[in-house]
């Protein structure tokens, strides 16, 4: 009883807080319309440019150095200056008062970014849950579920690690049985890794973890056929969604998984330390962690305090994003990506690792060096002629990011002095 009281004292001091900094909020609340008209007023504009114009004005609200040639947004995103100024004024608020802003004008204001979040995903607003990362949204799923010693995990050798971190989670405590499709590269069609679900099913299947887009090879899954593979049965879909939204567009009902976790500092270009877990509203009482014991709110008891600058900022990347569209970003990133596979075909002694099937492809594009020429070595001469890509030690290979800021021209540069190790 005791107990009782104290956690309802704690709770009515911060619905005080909130009460006492509701005139405070007016003021924020005003300048957040302003916000909206900036965005209103970018989305027209972004309207009657062409994507070269548009995608360029891009560039130049990034803060990349200047003659950089960023290729690994796969890594982490570039964050544009209206999110870094965002943020940045948020957290000088914060600290000038920091309980009648946390719990009064941000904390009000950081509970809009779950709405924004499901629009930009095709999503409910109940259905999402705010992280620090893709990792932790997954490792919250998993360490949520009941579970019985010999249940089986199927997934695939091209996941992030901090996606298996779960599943190994799972195999430690619970005695869950981990099962790994090896994967092709490149994989030729749908029917074939369809095919690969359908042979690695078994009666113990408990759960199924892909990527919507691998991180190694930049593969598309066909995550709404996959969906309607297990369909009726008692499995549990979760798609490791890291690589997928900023790049292409997302409707996570139409996808049909169970839950995905994305981080939003890749490819949505947010605020670091960002992240999203959807969970269909079907499946959300199977899930019983502590985190979400308190519901779903950006902020609760369970969740204690939160860092409202930052995810206000996601928010507002979040706009930035719809209002240049995500599938006219989705059409200009595949668009990059095919350029950038073109060309590398025409490089001697090197090989894609990346799917050619339209149907299965991303703005993701990996190809393997020879034997006699180290991909560490690649990568540092690259950083040190200023060019950013990402190695895969596990292959011996490359992998290019093509992001909507990014240029043919950079493919070019990336090209011209990866050609000085093959000669």
């Amino acid at each position: 009883m005791e107990k009782l009281i104290s956690e309802n004292k704690l709770l009515n001091t911060r619905r005080g807080l909130l009460k006492g900094a509701a005139l405070a909020s007016l003021a924020y609340l005003t300048a957040g319309r302003t916000v909206v008209s900036a965005q209103e007023a970018f989305k027209k504009q972004a309207a009657t440019m062409t994507d070269e114009q548009l995608f360029a004005n891009v560039r130049k609200q990034l803060m990349l150095k200047n003659g950089l040639v960023y290729l690994n947004t796969g890594t982490l995103g570039p964050a544009p200056k209206l999110v870094y100024d965002k943020v940045t004024s948020l957290m000088e608020r914060l600290e000038a008062n920091p309980a009648i802003e946390n719990f009064g004008p941000l904390g009000l204001e950081m509970e809009k970014t779950r709405a924004k979040v499901a629009a930009f995903m095709g999503a409910n607003e109940d259905e999402i849950i705010l992280t620090r990362n893709t990792t932790e949204g997954i490792s919250t799923v998993c360490s949520g579920i009941d579970w019985t010693a010999g249940d089986e995990i199927l997934t695939t050798n091209h996941e992030h690690g901090g996606a298996e971190t779960g599943l190994d989670f799972l195999a430690a405590t619970k005695g869950a049985v981990i099962k790994k499709i090896t994967m092709p590269y490149p994989a030729s069609s749908k029917k074939q890794l369809l095919d690969l679900i359908r042979e690695n099913l078994t009666q113990k299947t408990k759960l199924l973890l892909l990527s919507h887009v691998e991180t190694v090879t930049g593969l598309r899954w066909p995550i709404k056929e996959v969906a309607e593979l297990i369909k009726g049965k008692d499995i549990l879909f979760i798609v490791d969604g890291a690589q997928a939204p900023g790049m292409l567009k997302i409707d996570l009902h139409d996808l049909g998984c169970d839950a995905y976790a994305c981080s939003g500092h890749k490819w949505v270009m947010g605020p670091k330390e960002t992240g999203i877990l959807y969970m269909r509203k079907e499946i959300q009482p199977m899930v019983n962690n502590v985190f979400i014991s308190g519901g779903y709110g950006v902020y609760s008891h369970s969740s204690g305090t939160r860092n409202a600058p930052i995810i206000i900022g996601f928010g507002d990347v979040l706009d930035w994003h719809m209002a240049m569209d995500s599938a006219r970003i989705e059409k200009h990133c595949l668009n990059l990506a095919t350029y950038c596979r073109d060309e590398l075909k025409k490089v001697k002694g090197i090989r894609i690792i990346s799917s050619d099937d339209p149907a299965l492809t991303s703005a993701i594009v990996s190809f393997s060096l020879p034997e006699n020429i180290k991909s560490g070595d690649v990568f540092s001469t690259m950083r040190d002629k200023n060019i950013t890509i990402k190695r895969l030690p596990q292959y011996n290979a490359i992998r290019i990011s093509n992001h909507m800021f990014t240029t043919n021209e950079d493919v070019d540069k990336m090209i011209a002095l990866l050609k000085t190790f093959l000669t």
